[in-house]
C-alpha cells in the first residue's frame, strides 16, 4: 500500500510541475504579449509553456492511473486526494527553480518617478552623482534618490528662463548650468552645489547668440574652473565662487563652437569667418587654470560646421560634420599635443555610425550618446546601409580608423555607458549586456521584463547597486516616466 501511495504522490508531483510551469510561464510574459526584436520574451518562456502542457497531459494520465491502483488496495477518496495535493505542493518549489533556470536573469520595475509637471517641460541632460541623479529640465534642476526615486531637492530656473547648456560632468560637487529666455542669448550661468541644490553663484556672459535651443558643449568644468563660451571669447570662473578668473579673446569674427575640459587642459573648437565667407575651423587649447593660450590646430574643414560634439575629453575625441556634403563628417581623435591621430568616417561602405538619436526627443544640453570611448577604441551603435534602427555595435581603433570588430545585438541599441574595469554596458532589445571594447564580446545580461515600455529611445543608462539599473528619459511628461529603476 505504501508503495502505491508514494506513486500517487509522484503523479501529483507531475501535476504540480504543470501548475507551476503554467503559472510562471504565462505570468512571465510582460503585458501579456511579447515576441520579436522590439519586445522580446524572457528566455525559457516557450520551453516553460511547452513543459506545462506536457506535464498537464502526463500528470492527468498518471494521477488517474495511480489513484485507480491505490483504490483497489485501499478504497476511499480522501487519502488519494491528500496524496495528490501533497505531490502538487512538493512540486511548486522545484518547479520555480526549474523555471528560473530556464528563464535566466530578469529585471522588473522597482519604481518610477512621478511624471514631469507641467507638461510643457522636457529633460535636457543629467548628472549621475553617487547615490543620486540630477536631472536638468528646461525649467530647472531636480535631484532624485536612487534608492526610492524620491525627490531630494529642486531648483527653479530664472523667471521665463530655460536651461540651454550644462557642463558634461560635476567637479568637486559643483555643476554648471546656463539659462536663456525665448529668442535671447544663453547668457545666465549658475554654479550649483549638487549635494544641497543650492545656487552658489550667478554670472552674466556675453554670448550664446544663435544657441537659444539647448545645446551641447557650451560649458565645462575642471581644475577648480568653470569654462563658459561667449560670442567671441572663452571665460573662466572659479568653480565654487564664480569669481572671474580669466578671459581669452578669440579675435574678430571668430566664435567658439564647443568646449571640453579635462586634466587641466581646455579645448575649444573655434570657427572664424570673413563676413559671410568661411575662413577656418580650429582647435584651440588653453591652460584651464590660467586661460593661457597653448596652441591652435587647424581642423580638416573647408566649410562651416554643422555638428560638433565631444565624445571624450581624455583622450580628446570630437565628432565634426561640415556643411559641405563632401566635407568632413567623421570622428576625429587627437593626441596630447593636439595632433590629429586618426579619424573614423560616420558613413562608410559597410555601415553608418549612429552615435546620437535622430529625433527631437533626445537630451540636447548633455546628450546620452550611443557611443563611448574606451582607451583607444571607439564603440558605437551602427546600421547597415538602408537601415534606420541600429541593431549592432562596432569598435574602431581611433589611431588608424580601422574597424576592429562588429557585434550584432538581439534588438535595437538604446543606450551605451561606461562601467568600471574597462567594460561597457549596452541596452539593446530590452536586455542589458556587458561588452568588452577590446574584442567586441557581448556577455548577455538580464532582460527588462517589466518596464521596457517605460524606456525612451534616447534614454541614459546609469548603473545602480546590487545589479540594479536606472533609466533616465528625456521626455517624462506621461508617455515615459522621467526615471525608471529596474532590479532583480
Amino acid at each position: 500500500m505504501w508503495g502505491e501511495a508514494l506513486l500517487v504522490v509522484a503523479a501529483g508531483l507531475v501535476v504540480g510541475l504543470a501548475v507551476a510551469f503554467h503559472w510562471f510561464g504565462w505570468t512571465s510574459i510582460p503585458g501579456n504579449a511579447c515576441g520579436g526584436r522590439f519586445s522580446p520574451c524572457p528566455d525559457g518562456t516557450t520551453p516553460t509553456i511547452l513543459l506545462a502542457f506536457l506535464c498537464t497531459f502526463a500528470g492527468t494520465l498518471l494521477v488517474n492511473w495511480r489513484v485507480a491502483e491505490l483504490t483497489r488496495v485501499r478504497p476511499g477518496k480522501a487519502l488519494p486526494a491528500v496524496l495528490v495535493v501533497t505531490g502538487i505542493l512538493l512540486a511548486l518549489w522545484p518547479g520555480w527553480q526549474a523555471y528560473a533556470w530556464m528563464r535566466g536573469p530578469v529585471l522588473d520595475r522597482a519604481w518610477v518617478a512621478p511624471v514631469d509637471r507641467p507638461g510643457t517641460v522636457r529633460g535636457v541632460g543629467n548628472w549621475p552623482v553617487d547615490s543620486t541623479v540630477v536631472r536638468a529640465r528646461t525649467d530647472g534642476l531636480t535631484s532624485y534618490d536612487l534608492a526610492d526615486g524620491h525627490e531630494r531637492w529642486s531648483l527653479d530656473a530664472p523667471v521665463r528662463g530655460s536651461a540651454c547648456a550644462m557642463s558634461d560632468t560635476v567637479v568637486d560637487g559643483v555643476g554648471v548650468i546656463a539659462f536663456g529666455r525665448e529668442d535671447e542669448p544663453c547668457d545666465t550661468v549658475w554654479g550649483v552645489d549638487i549635494t544641497s541644490g543650492r545656487k552658489l553663484w550667478e554670472r552674466k556672459i556675453k554670448g550664446g547668440a544663435g544657441f537659444e535651443p539647448p545645446t551641447d558643449g557650451r560649458l565645462a568644468a575642471d581644475s577648480g574652473v568653470a569654462v563658459a563660451l561667449e560670442d567671441t571669447a572663452v571665460r573662466g570662473f572659479t568653480l565654487r565662487a564664480g569669481v572671474p578668473r580669466w578671459k581669452l579673446d578669440l579675435g574678430k569674427e571668430c566664435s567658439p563652437v564647443v568646449a571640453s575640459a579635462a586634466a587641466a587642459r581646455t579645448r575649444v573648437v573655434v570657427q572664424c569667418m570673413s563676413g559671410s565667407k568661411f575662413r577656418s575651423l580650429e582647435l584651440v587649447s588653453l591652460d584651464t587654470s590660467t586661460g593661457t593660450h597653448v596652441r591652435r590646430t587647424a581642423l580638416p574643414a573647408e566649410s562651416r560646421w554643422e555638428a560638433a560634439m565631444v565624445l571624450s575629453a581624455r583622450p580628446f575625441v570630437l565628432w565634426l560634420k561640415e556643411k559641405d556634403d563632401r566635407g568632413t563628417d567623421a570622428v576625429l581623435a587627437f593626441g596630447d599635443q593636439d595632433r590629429l591621430r586618426g579619424s573614423v568616417k560616420v558613413s562608410g561602405r559597410e555601415e553608418d555610425l549612429r552615435m546620437t538619436v535622430d529625433t527631437e526627443q533626445g537630451f540636447d544640453a548633455r546628450p546620452a550618446l550611443r557611443a563611448a570611448v574606451a582607451g583607444d577604441v571607439l564603440v558605437t551603435a551602427v546600421t547597415k546601409p538602408g537601415e534606420a534602427v541600429p541593431g549592432a555595435v562596432s569598435g574602431y581603433r581611433l589611431g588608424s580608423g580601422q574597424r576592429l570588430w562588429h557585434t550584432g545585438t538581439d534588438g535595437p541599441v538604446t543606450a551605451l555607458t561606461r562601467l568600471p574595469g574597462n567594460r561597457l554596458a549596452i541596452l539593446a532589445g530590452g536586455r542589458i549586456g556587458s561588452l568588452d571594447p577590446r574584442t567586441g564580446h557581448l556577455a548577455e545580461g538580464p532582460l527588462i521584463r517589466e518596464g521596457t515600455d517605460d524606456v525612451a529611445e534616447a534614454a541614459q543608462l546609469v548603473p545602480g547597486r546590487h545589479g540594479d539599473w536606472l533609466l533616465v528619459n528625456p521626455d517624462g511628461t506621461g508617455i515615459t516616466p522621467p526615471l525608471l529603476r529596474v532590479s532583480n
